[in-house]
């Protein structure tokens, strides 16, 4: 079934679903550094492990030919499936660099995190009989493709979905965060010495954060994944995790809310070059990649100068005197 749906919707369309997958993947890292002061470097690597995750469970058999190695799994799951398990791989994966590394200095986590990140999409790239290689995975089919839904109205559904995900994924983000646990995170993040002295296990504390930032980035991944069709290592490069903290500081760290309004800035800028980019002179057409990232600069510098704490900044907790 083909269903022609309205220019405005369909451009709508292909906004929405990048810029949703794009606010889950900082609305993890939000929980990490904004909520608790955890730097994480390697952001990519936890959204690698999500995507592979659930590339693996949901395609169809990839036998090996000529010309492609084939890769893991095969076993036409369910979409719910892929982006579950995308979820907990990735959170072991957090747990543990976490257990190995959050009793030790925090530079020694961003060391760590960033480690990993390259050593799993060097890994990626190169088992081949894994992964798929340089090529990576092919025809990851949609959740949607059972019900004839093709095109258009597959990737209307597919935004649908994501918006939604986007929104229950803040309503439960703000529920555990403005509970007491939130608030020993943010403990922790202002004076983790101080925790410790009223009783707070704030080892454990963090590492819980840390473990449901990274499975959020794993779910993050899996909607690339679904989205993107096919998937391969290039996805994965540090300048994914540079976006993500570009993402947080723009929104406002330590605001879910924020993080989200940051997403739609952010990819505002890539949406609206490969837009206009018709319309310009070949020679500023061809480096329209790079005037964005300097307008992304531009902003970035102006907000530290006159806005440090973000667009929407974090909500302050003062205790009520009774």
């Amino acid at each position: 079934m083909t269903v022609a749906l309205p220019y405005v919707i369909q451009e709508l369309v292909t906004f929405l679903i990048p810029f949703a997958i794009l606010a889950i993947l900082a609305l993890g890292l939000n929980l990490q550094w904004g909520h608790t002061g955890l730097f994480n470097a390697g952001a990519a690597g936890f959204y690698a492990i999500g995507a592979y995750t659930a590339a693996f469970l949901v395609t169809a058999p990839a036998p090996p030919t000529a010309f492609y190695a084939g890769h893991l799994g095969g076993f036409s799951q369910n979409f719910a499936v892929g982006v579950a398990t995308a979820f907990v791989l990735a959170a072991a994966a957090g747990s543990f660099i976490g257990i190995l590394t959050l009793k030790l200095r925090e530079d020694y986590l961003a060391i760590a995190t960033l480690a990993l990140a390259e050593v799993v999409r060097v890994f990626l790239r190169n088992a081949e009989s894994l992964t798929g290689g340089v090529i990576g995975v092919l025809d990851i089919p949609r959740p949607f493709d059972a019900l004839g839904l093709r095109g258009p109205e597959s990737d209307a559904a597919l935004a649908l979905l994501l918006v939604g995900f986007v929104v229950l994924m803040i309503l439960v983000l703000d529920r555990i965060t403005d509970a007491p646990w939130g608030r020993t995170l943010r403990a922790v993040r202002e004076d983790e010495q101080a925790a410790q002295v009223l009783g707070k296990d704030t080892f454990f504390v963090k590492l819980q954060a840390f473990a449901i930032g990274c499975g959020i980035m794993g779910a993050a991944g899996a909607f690339l994944a679904i989205y993107s069709r096919s998937i391969n290592s290039d996805f994965f490069v540090p300048f994914t995790t540079f976006s993500a903290f570009v993402v947080v500081i723009l929104g406002g760290s330590g605001n879910n809310k924020g993080v989200v309004l940051g997403a739609a800035i952010f990819f505002f800028f890539d949406w609206l070059s490969v837009r206009v980019k018709d319309y310009l002179p070949p020679e500023v057409a061809d480096r329209i990649a790079d005037y964005r990232l300097m307008a992304i600069g531009i902003v970035l510098i102006l907000l530290v100068m006159f806005r440090p704490q973000g667009l929407l900044p974090e909500r302050r907790f003062v205790p009520r005197r009774d």
